[in-house]
């Protein structure tokens, strides 16, 4: 009976150790019933602003097609009178180091700082001029962000729309580990040439409310690890298992000497 204290402790020891508390691996272990709360100020401006190197695909659409052709010879073609892109990223209008973009007849345009839809409407107005009733259409073609870290699968995501989430981008990361702390997910993001950093705890509801919810192009996802030096893939600190492995010798030294 005296040798079974000493083991039981052990095992006991063990298996809290191995233990981890649900709040800290659920995402939104606060989350409410919709029905009875309401998340408030929830961010809507998800739209990214054009940016310096950016890739912009621009076509134009109307009523008299013979004005279309040399307003759309940039599109897929050419950029300030040289190619650019792959077959994999597609050509478009470069976004110059100067903020703006060379247009068939406009010539250079302001485009930093301007949403697509925005970039949009101006070109709206200004082909006006060009052909009759015209509709444009702007789309980015370098639209892509990046997750590493502890994920399954982290590498470089083309965006499918304007509309990508942090929760979106480690989705298609294969989800954090069990090693990755879900509640300081850093988000990377560099905008007018300055380089901000923001932390969100995908284990809140307040992660919906931070601007950094909705990604924008070039944004890099980083989650952290957790004690990576003392804890191995299976969850359980390495040197538990150590001093398990000692203590059982221990007990079998002595049971075999009480005997």
């Amino acid at each position: 009976m005296k040798n079974f204290f000493p083991a039981f402790c052990l095992v006991t020891l063990i298996f809290f150790s191995s233990c981890v508390s649900s709040k800290k691996v659920i995402y939104f272990n606060d989350l409410q019933d919709t029905a009875a709360a309401v998340i408030n100020n929830a961010q809507v401006n998800f739209e990214t602003p054009i940016q310096k190197n950016d890739q912009l695909s621009i076509v134009v659409g109307g009523s008299n097609a013979p004005d279309l052709i040399p307003l759309n010879s940039g599109s897929g073609a050419s950029v300030g009178g040289a190619m650019v892109g792959s077959s994999g990223s597609g050509y478009g209008y470069l976004v110059e180091a100067d903020g703006t973009i060379q247009l068939p007849y406009i010539g250079k345009l302001k485009a930093e700082g301007l949403t697509r839809v925005q970039l949009q409407d101006t070109l709206t107005i200004l082909f006006q001029q060009y052909t009759r009733n015209p509709i444009v259409n702007v789309r980015f073609l370098n639209y892509t962000y990046s997750v590493i870290g502890e994920v399954n699968h982290g590498g470089k995501f083309g965006m499918l729309s304007e509309r990508v989430t942090v929760l979106d981008a480690i989705s298609e990361a294969g989800d954090i580990t069990s090693l990755g702390k879900a509640d300081n997910v850093m988000v990377i993001r560099e905008e007018d040439g300055i380089r901000k950093y923001a932390r969100l705890n995908l284990l809140s509801k307040n992660v919906f409310n931070s601007p950094y919810f909705y990604l924008k192009t070039n944004d890099v996802v980083y989650v952290e690890p957790v004690k990576a030096k003392f804890i191995n893939r299976t969850g359980i600190p390495q040197y538990l298992g150590i001093i398990a492995v000692g203590l059982s010798l221990l007990l079998t030294i002595l049971t075999i000497r009480n005997h």
